[in-house]
């Protein structure tokens, strides 16, 4: 079997190896002090709980570790142990998740497109694609892809597929239950049954946008057989996602546990769930697909017809489905990892099909040299340029050099700081300290999107840092109106820009009750009232970055107590 597939087999390591390489390379860097987030995610710092021993009730918070979990823990499960079952460290547990995962998410690409079409061709072209090109799978990007060529500008921040855990988890389940439910489909042998229920019930705790599509899938599909009274395959659909509901059972009651909380709709609302009915259009992308299989997907098998046919009006139903819920969700992550990648698949069928049926075989080989070739060229092009790109938001460059500033910091905090204590510093050093070691800290930029982040916690953490900054009556208006962006975001997450189009677009009512509930802490004198603050929030150790936050001086409050001095950053202890 290996030998039938050697060149799937080289490219998934040859991916795996693109995707794993900017961090190797870092760490032969002269300035390296062993700071790897390139890049970064947001998964990092929830591998880190997990290996912590925690679950996801509350990621950055010493308060609510035994709440329900929101954030679906499957992905980052898997990762934090396959670190743990080696005894790695958050490092090498990164580094070995981007050597394995994008070698089996290559695989499990490539197996369902052969089995899909039995063209090895398509299928190592379509995985190619997806897993190297997808930066510039559309005309925006294509276009800012070749004007930043010449100048080594990358059109994305990395490879999506080297952020720790996601997309790569993503791809490896979808495909995964795609490859053993087309099996199973194929076959009508159960054991392939079996594993497409058991992967369709874990998706309910790996990521909410696959369910919901593949759900969206097989009520089509189902549907089809209905009509078309072929009982037998309705009943074969209708095994498989009914007994993945049985695996659900445990995810239903911890949602349920959750939607008891007080907190639970305000934290509903800071995940972007919006109500509307308003449809959506499907896309050019997926509409694009779905007349291109009209026209060109082969109809002699109908399993397979249906099956595509199923596949592709999904989108109708994921992006739509508010019509009838009144809950609009979060449309680009359908479009990301589904409908594009599923409208790539088809069309790449049905066009070496066609080359086949025309006996064009020289042309097939062509076309899958250029496809293959360019996905990596563009997928090695994107991890060196954004490795040394200093681009706003990135993660490379000026960043990745800067960030080892704190490598000693993280390295006095893990000897010194005892398990779950709370450290008190800025966005940048508070994400670090939730990765890079057992501690907790006051404020991180998602904390927002958990139960235990009450509304109370949340304007006690953007009044802090205003605080510390000097801001006072004289300018307290001028300063949240230009920043109504950051105060949006971090008291609401992403509700306002989901609503209302962009995060600044925070009603002017609610900022003005905002500066009005801020005017009120300038009552008490700041030295007193950050302290009160830290005291109620447990705060143990406070980081000032010199550079970043010059406005701080932590020199000034005789409660604290200077731990250690890296130069540009110091360390502070709350005095008992």
């Amino acid at each position: 079997m290996a030998r039938k597939h050697k060149v799937a087999l080289i490219l998934a390591a040859l991916t795996s190896i693109i995707v794993a390489f900017p961090q190797i390379y870092l760490r032969f860097e002269p300035f390296y002090q062993g700071i790897e987030l390139i890049p970064d995610s947001p998964w990092a710092p929830r591998v880190r709980e997990i290996q912590d021993g925690h679950g996801f009730g509350s990621v950055y918070y010493k308060e609510g570790k035994e709440d329900p979990y929101l954030h679906l823990p499957l992905g980052t499960m898997v990762v934090a142990y396959m670190g743990e079952i080696f005894s790695l460290d958050i490092n090498d547990t990164f580094l070995f998740s981007r050597l394995i995962l994008p070698f089996i998410a290559f695989l499990l690409i490539y197996a369902f497109v052969f089995l899909l079409s039995r063209d090895k061709l398509a299928a190592l072209s379509a995985a190619s694609l997806i897993l190297l090109a997808d930066s510039v799978l559309n005309y925006y990007d294509l276009f800012r892809f070749l004007r930043g060529l010449p100048k080594g500008m990358s059109p994305s921040n990395f490879l999506e597929l080297s952020r720790p855990v996601y997309s790569a988890m993503t791809l490896i389940t979808f495909f995964g239950f795609l490859a053993s439910f087309l099996r199973f489909f194929q076959t009508k042998n159960w054991r392939w049954g079996a594993a497409a229920a058991l992967i369709l019930g874990l998706e309910f705790y790996n990521y909410f946008y696959t369910w919901t599509y593949l759900y969206a899938f097989g009520a089509i599909l189902g549907l089809i057989f209905l009509i078309r009274k072929e009982w037998s395959e309705a009943k074969l659909v209708a095994g498989v996602f009914l007994g993945a509901l049985l695996v659900a059972i445990p995810y239903a009651i911890n949602l349920y546990k959750a939607s008891l909380y007080p907190t639970y709709a305000a934290t509903a609302l800071r995940h972007g769930l919006v109500g509307t009915h308003m449809p959506v259009f499907i896309g050019l992308v997926a509409l694009s697909a779905l007349i291109i299989f009209f026209f060109g997907f082969p109809k002699e098998n109908k399993r397979k017809y249906f099956f595509g046919l199923a596949l592709l009006l999904a989108p109708i139903i994921t992006l739509n489905q508010q019509i009838i819920t009144g809950k609009a969700l979060q449309t680009g992550h359908y479009h990301w990892y589904f409908h594009r990648p599923i409208a790539i698949i088809f069309v790449l069928v049905i066009v070496f099909g066609w080359l086949s049926r025309k006996k064009l075989f020289s042309y097939r080989r062509l076309l899958a040299a250029l496809l293959i070739i360019g996905s990596f060229a563009t997928g090695a092009f994107i991890q060196g340029a954004s490795y040394y790109n200093n681009k706003e938001g990135g993660d490379g460059g000026y960043v990745a050099i800067e960030r080892q500033r704190y490598g000693p910091v993280m390295d006095w905090l893990n000897e010194n700081g005892e398990k779950e204590e709370v450290v008190f510093a800025n966005e940048e050093v508070s994400n670090l300290v939730v990765t890079y070691t057992p501690l907790n800290v006051f404020h991180h930029r998602s904390d927002q999107l958990f139960l235990s982040a009450t509304d109370e916690r949340l304007l006690d953490i953007v009044f802090t840092f205003y605080r510390l900054r000097g801001v006072g009556n004289e300018d307290v208006k001028e300063v949240f109106h230009n920043e109504r962006t950051s105060i949006s975001t971090n008291l609401y997450g992403i509700y306002y820009r989901e609503l209302l189009g962009a995060y600044e677009n925070i009603p002017e009512d609610k900022l003005e009750e905002i500066i009005a509930l801020y005017e009120e802490t300038l009552k008490v004198p700041t030295s007193r009232w950050l302290h009160d603050i830290w005291q109620k929030y447990d705060v143990e150790y406070l980081v000032w970055d010199k550079t970043g936050n010059p406005s701080w001086k932590f020199d000034r409050f005789n409660y604290l107590l200077k731990k250690a001095d890296f130069g540009t950053i110091a360390i502070y202890q709350i005095k008992k």
